[in-house]
């Protein structure tokens, strides 16, 4: 499998004792498709196909985070 997933975050100091966190998040984030096995039924009229993904496609998250 070839899936790269990247995590970027920053502390900004609000007070002595309190910090807020952003954090952004991608997973896949090169989009890379990774195919599953192909299918290996021999009765089957799909015989040696491949038509599913094993990993899932680019995902993107973004959060806020108050520390006190």
């Amino acid at each position: 499998m070839n899936t790269t997933d990247l995590s970027v975050l920053r502390y900004i100091r609000l007070r002595e004792n309190m910090k807020l966190q952003i954090r952004a998040e991608a997973l896949n984030v090169f989009n890379h498709p990774n195919f599953a096995p192909p299918i290996t039924t021999v009765t089957s009229s799909t015989f040696g196909t491949v038509n599913t993904e094993s990993t899932f496609t680019r995902i993107l998250q973004f959060g806020i985070k108050l520390i006190y």
